[in-house]
C-alpha cells in the first residue's frame, strides 16, 4: 500500500461511510459468535479502522506489516493489548493463541505471495472452537485505480475465498457477498479509471450525502435473512473444529 494512505485511512476512519458501515458488517457477523472476554487478533489490522472496535469485548492484539500503520492504530484506539509488527504469512504467535482472528482486506495484497499459507497461520493461530473472519474484495476482473493505490494484485470470488478456509482445515459457518448494490458503478468507474491511480478515500467519504450508507444497511438487513452470491466485498467467516 502506498505510504500515505494510511494517513488517509487515519484521517478518515471515524467519519468514512465504507469504514463505518464494514465496523457494523462485521458487528453483526461476529459478535453473536465471540467468546465473551475472549482473546482476539485484528490480523494486518492497518490504523485500525475495521478491527479496533474488538477490544470492546475482550484481549485485542493487533499486528501489521507496516509499523507506522501499528503507531497510528495504537494512538487512535484505547484498549489495545499489544501492536506486533509481522507478516500475516509467519505470524509470531504460538498455537490456539486467539479466540477470533479477523484478517480485512489483507490476502489481496501483492505482498502476500501465497493467500493459502496467510491463511493456514490465521487458522493455525487460532483456537479449537474459535473463528477466522475473511473480508475481501470481490469480483476478479473488476481492477480500479484504489486498487493500484493500495497495491492489491487479486480480487476474490466467494468460491475462492470458502476454498481458502476449507483447504487449511477450517469450518465454514457463514459465507456471503456484500456491497452488491456498488458492483454496476464500480464497473464502470474502473473503466473511466483505466490506468489511473487514485484513492477512493478522497472521494464520496459521506457515502453520497448518506445515500450509500443508507443502501449499506438495507443490505445488511437483507443478510440478516440469506447470503448473498458476490458481492464489491465478499465475507466467509470460519470456525476451527
Amino acid at each position: 500500500m502506498e505510504a500515505d494512505e494510511y494517513t488517509r485511512m487515519a484521517e478518515v476512519e471515524a467519519s468514512h461511510w465504507w469504514y463505518s458501515s464494514t465496523r457494523t458488517l462485521l458487528r453483526q457477523m461476529m459478535l453473536p459468535l465471540l467468546t465473551p472476554g475472549g482473546r482476539y487478533l485484528d490480523a494486518g489490522g492497518g490504523t485500525g479502522a475495521t478491527g479496533a472496535w474488538l477490544a470492546q469485548h475482550g484481549s485485542l492484539v493487533a499486528s501489521d506489516a507496516i509499523p507506522a500503520a501499528l503507531a497510528s492504530y495504537r494512538a487512535a484506539h484505547a484498549g489495545l493489548t499489544a501492536a506486533v509488527a509481522a507478516d500475516v504469512q509467519q505470524l509470531p504467535f504460538t498455537g490456539g493463541s486467539f479466540d477470533a482472528v479477523l484478517c480485512v482486506t489483507v490476502l489481496c495484497h501483492r505482498s502476500i505471495t501465497d493467500p493459502a499459507l496467510a491463511v493456514a497461520e490465521l487458522a493455525r493461530v487460532t483456537a479449537p472452537g474459535g473463528m477466522v473472519v475473511l473480508l475481501e474484495p470481490g469480483v476478479r476482473r473488476l481492477r480500479r485505480a484504489h486498487d493500484r493505490v493500495t497495491h492489491s494484485a487479486r480480487r476474490f470470488t466467494l468460491r475462492d475465498l470458502h476454498s481458502l478456509a476449507t483447504d487449511v482445515g477450517l469450518e465454514v459457518a457463514r459465507a456471503t457477498g456484500a456491497y452488491s448494490f456498488l458492483v454496476p458503478p464500480a464497473a464502470v468507474k474502473a473503466v473511466i479509471e483505466r490506468g489511473r491511480s487514485e484513492s477512493d478515500l478522497d472521494h464520496h467519504g459521506s457515502g453520497l450525502g448518506g445515500a450509500l450508507g443508507v443502501a449499506a444497511s438495507a443490505e445488511r438487513r437483507l443478510l440478516r435473512r440469506i447470503s448473498l452470491p458476490a458481492g464489491l466485498s465478499v465475507l466467509v467467516v470460519a470456525r476451527k473444529v
